[in-house]
């Protein structure tokens, strides 16, 4: 059993573990393990071999059919297409850092009317299912647990109460920049107990059907994550960083009751 598990003892820990999670899978299909027309184990095994969530295994494979290396078909499973995938395909921690940046002013525009829309439009069950994920990703933090599926899959289930199939596929089509955004925030000191809190109000005001609260707690949210990969962008080129940079998170998080 490769457990990956083991990287999660610092900080950024589970960012790496799911970056390492695609690149494992990366190395077997490069050293053809898994030919093309096979299909690849069951995400319950994957996650078992890997000591991870089986929500992270179904972002990671997200992830290498976006590259071209697998194709997930609804009924059928996770299907090897290529043991090398598309040419010019990167991993989530090769992607310019630029790029990531563009993707955070996106989902600075699009995300917080997803969520207006999800509290206005969004079913019972829907808003459950919001609710569930953000609750599993505090509770696998707490636990020291890999959490990157619920994360990642909070914002799908937002997007897809929202009932807007535009907007619904401008945000699936960024999945790859999403994956590397989440890899570089979650490196930064405290982005994950903050992004815990964001999705917690966030998925409350979904629940009562507040569409403004809602909307105002996803800027502040994108605006935050936003200001970390600038933040990460401007250390990694060692120049100094204004204080302004975080005025852009001037919307503080309220306390939970």
């Amino acid at each position: 059993m490769c457990n990956l598990t083991s990287k999660r003892n610092t900080r950024g820990g589970n960012g790496r573990i799911f970056g390492s999670l695609v690149g494992e899978l990366q190395q077997r299909l490069n050293r053809g393990e898994w030919q093309p027309g096979e299909h690849l184990p069951s995400i319950t095994h994957l996650a078992h071999t890997f000591g991870v969530s089986t929500g992270s295994v179904r972002e990671a494979l997200r992830s290498l059919q976006s590259q071209g290396y697998v194709r997930i078909e609804h009924g059928r499973g996770v299907i090897v297409i290529s043991t090398h995938g598309s040419t010019g395909s990167e991993s989530p921690q090769c992607i310019d850092i630029q790029h990531v940046i563009a993707l955070g002013e996106a989902r600075r525009l699009i995300e917080p009317e997803l969520a207006a829309l999800a509290a206005e439009r969004g079913s019972d069950n829907e808003i459950a299912e919001i609710r569930e994920q953000a609750i599993t990703m505090e509770q696998q933090a707490l636990r020291g647990t890999d959490f990157v599926g619920p994360d990642v899959a909070f914002h799908r289930a937002i997007a897809q109460a929202a009932h807007n199939p535009v907007l619904q596929h401008m945000l699936n089509s960024t999945h790859e920049l999403f994956l590397a955004s989440r890899h570089l925030t979650s490196q930064e000191q405290g982005m994950t107990e903050r992004t815990i809190r964001y999705h917690r109000l966030i998925a409350d005001a979904i629940y009562e059907r507040n569409a403004s609260q809602a909307r105002l707690l996803m800027l502040a949210h994108m605006n935050d994550a936003l200001s970390s990969i600038r933040i990460l962008s401007a250390h990694r080129a060692q120049t100094p960083l204004e204080g302004a940079e975080r005025a852009e998170s001037a919307l503080t998080v309220p306390s939970p009751a």
